[in-house]
């Protein structure tokens, strides 16, 4: 299952990554706001375990992620982030799941010295297949979560993360 994996972590990290490169444009923000956007897609492989049945596995999962982003004129910086993943777990019975995900991410960096705030919302449902293509199940991921920092002292970090599995 992807949601919980190093592998789905790694895809979430890229993003925040991204986001914080872009809050380094902050200090450059003109006289008024400058709204501008960009799209990254990645591919990653690895090992996985799904929630639902213990099975270990390789999963594929093609992250898009589509960044809305405001220089404001008072030197803050506001990144909306929209990702889409789409993934393919293939466990060692030969059953698999394909599953597409959707993560709302919103990142609010402002100057030094005062807090900084990361949101987001994931919610996906796969479908698990026998290994000959009959539906056997779906699996609901539903994630979202709340930082708050200072200076690079996480001050809260509330999260929820919930699988279903039927």
């Amino acid at each position: 299952m992807v949601a919980a994996t190093p592998l789905h972590k790694l895809g979430i990290c890229m993003s925040l990554i991204a986001a914080l490169g872009l809050a380094g444009f902050a200090g450059s923000a003109s006289a008024k706001a400058t709204p501008g956007t960009f799209t990254e897609t990645h591919t990653f492989v690895g090992p996985d375990v799904s929630p639902c049945t213990g099975l270990s596995g390789t999963t594929t999962n093609t992250v898009t992620d589509v960044f809305r982003f405001v220089d404001n004129a008072d030197g803050t910086v506001h990144v909306e982030d929209t990702v889409t993943q789409d993934y393919r777990s293939d466990w060692s019975d030969g059953t698999y799941l394909i599953s597409h995900s959707l993560v709302h991410q919103e990142f609010e960096a402002q100057s030094a010295g005062l807090d900084q705030v990361f949101t987001f919302a994931q919610q996906d449902r796969g479908t698990l297949y026998s290994p000959d293509g009959e539906v056997i199940g779906h699996q609901t991921v539903f994630t979202q979560g709340h930082v708050t920092w200072n200076n690079g002292t996480v001050i809260t970090s509330p999260e929820q993360f919930r699988v279903t599995c039927s």
